[in-house]
């Protein structure tokens, strides 16, 4: 198992015709495949913006110190709203996992929201009730349940704000 890395950098590239071919390269475990939507199609729900016109729908490259690309995230954030920014999906290629960069990502990501959305006092996402690593890892950086479920999956929502939010943004 490869090393973890006490503190790695990631960065986000936003994903466009010259580069999003590196997000069908990303692979998860099998028993994974269930919980995050396939590159194709997540990039489709962006530009369909899948949850309306009054959203803005995000894909993202992201990016290892040394440039390989290791996973992808897409957001769906809400300007006008206070509480309705959505890491949609965030995902982390099998050969890239247990190193530290699902950490980084979130925080890379939620970092980036706060400071592209002045108004956000709440980042929000869906994990799979099965995805315990996962849920793990959201609630360890503040993420609580929020009671609600997903629309579209039938599982537990998840918001992270206050001082949870602050201690995340840079």
């Amino acid at each position: 198992m490869p090393m973890k890395s006490a503190d790695p950098k990631v960065s986000l590239e936003s994903v466009d015709r010259a580069n999003y071919r590196a997000l069908f390269r990303m692979q998860l475990r099998p028993e994974q495949e269930s919980f995050v939507t396939p590159p194709r199609w997540t990039l489709a729900r962006c530009y369909v913006r899948m949850f309306g016109d009054n959203f803005e729908h995000l894909p993202y490259l992201i990016r290892a110190p040394g440039g390989d690309v290791i996973g992808y995230a897409t957001t769906a954030c809400d300007p006008a709203s206070d509480d309705d920014y959505w890491i949609d999906d965030i995902m982390i290629d099998a050969t890239h996992q247990r190193m530290g960069f699902g950490r980084a990502a979130l925080r890379e990501v939620i970092s980036m929201i706060a400071a592209r959305y002045l108004r956000c006092r709440g980042v929000r996402l869906t994990c799979f009730r099965a995805n315990l690593n996962a849920a793990a890892l959201y609630r360890s950086l503040g993420f609580e349940p929020t009671g609600d479920v997903d629309p579209e999956f039938s599982e537990p929502n998840y918001i992270l704000r206050g001082p949870a939010l602050d201690a995340l943004i840079r």
